[in-house]
């Protein structure tokens, strides 16, 4: 690149979850390390790190958020999204209603306000009426709704449309699209395989899906191919995951149309390489079209490979570590 992108960088801290749920890292641990890392921004789940969830309303504590905020400004970070979840679990015997996940995420968005967030992260399990209901809500309290583009969903697919159709219905400047970059796998990651294999997955078979994968043809029968070649319960496993399409792949310039309405981006990574590269997803067509659209948002490393190392002591998979590198490699792209 000839010139440095105005693309800012950023830090979900699930992606240190394995050593903040161990107690290796506290919350303020992870907030110093993104700062180390010199990003300016911090995404963060409310049911991970802020104590009082699910009955957020009634137990977040002043003395919670007070020192949240000072953290803000001593590590000189910004509050960038608070991913929630409408919990639809809530009753053994009936299934959660609109009106109690629509108050559930309200109550969220005044935690999100006080905690200094700008946007929440909304999942592709919500009815398309409740995230309508939300959106008077959202502009009253300042906040943007991010409708997560996760695999399964493609950026062509039902839930990009149907988002898109209420921004432009409701005219509103309050919801938009978030893309993760999952849905842009081109391989099926090589720790998974690697993982499949240490446990017992069978190699050739292991082969086999992938290059299923990666023809985006997927038999029907898939599973039922699987049985005929001998497959164990740990190539079942792989082969399910690619039947229930746990990565995607759409080629990256199906963005470029979009990203109006993009609020940030999730860098998911699986792993990065010693070179600073994501052997599975297509990060040189993401970032081609990040530049190019002028996009001036943020992208968050995202990394999702600790629980695919968790049975080897391999340094080169601590989060500390994989986090510096997916920064650096970022910080290739972006020019900074």
């Amino acid at each position: 690149m000839n010139s440095i992108s105005p693309i800012k960088r950023g830090i979900s801290l699930f992606s240190f979850q394995q050593k903040y749920y161990t107690g290796a890292m506290t919350l303020e641990d992870c907030l110093a390390q993104a700062s180390k890392l010199g990003v300016q921004g911090i995404e963060m789940l409310v049911d991970q790190m802020v104590p009082g969830y699910p009955s957020i309303t009634y137990n977040l504590s002043d003395a919670f958020v007070d020192r949240w905020n000072e953290m803000l400004q001593q590590y000189k970070l910004e509050a960038v999204c608070l991913d929630i979840y409408g919990e639809t679990k809530l009753h053994k015997r009936k299934k959660v209603t609109n009106e109690e996940l629509l108050q559930q995420l309200l109550a969220l968005m005044k935690t999100a306000k006080a905690l200094n967030f700008s946007f929440i992260r909304l999942t592709m399990h919500l009815p398309y009426e409740v995230i309508e209901a939300c959106i008077p809500h959202a502009e009253e309290q300042g906040i943007k709704l991010a409708s997560e583009v996760h695999a399964p969903h493609l950026m062509t697919g039902e839930w990009v449309r149907r988002n898109v159709e209420l921004i432009e219905k409701t005219g509103t400047k309050h919801l938009g699209l978030m893309p993760d970059l999952g849905t842009f796998s081109r391989t099926i990651p090589p720790v998974v395989i690697a993982e499949s294999l240490r446990k017992g997955g069978q190699q050739r078979i292991a082969e086999y899906l992938n290059d299923v994968y990666v023809s985006r043809e997927i038999p029907k029968d898939l599973m039922a191919k699987v049985g005929s070649m001998g497959g164990n319960d740990l190539d079942m496993w792989l082969a399910m995951r690619v039947m229930i399409e746990t990565w995607t792949y759409q080629n990256p310039k199906a963005l470029a149309e979009f990203m109006p309405y993009v609020t940030h981006v999730h860098g998911k990574f699986y792993e990065v390489t010693n070179e600073l590269r994501e052997p599975s997803v297509d990060y040189d067509g993401v970032m081609d079209v990040l530049t190019k659209s002028g996009y001036n948002g943020y992208i968050m490393s995202e990394y999702e490979g600790q629980r695919l190392t968790q049975d080897i002591e391999d340094p080169n998979f601590d989060e500390i570590e994989q986090v510096t590198r997916h920064q650096a490699m970022l910080r290739r792209y972006l020019g900074q």
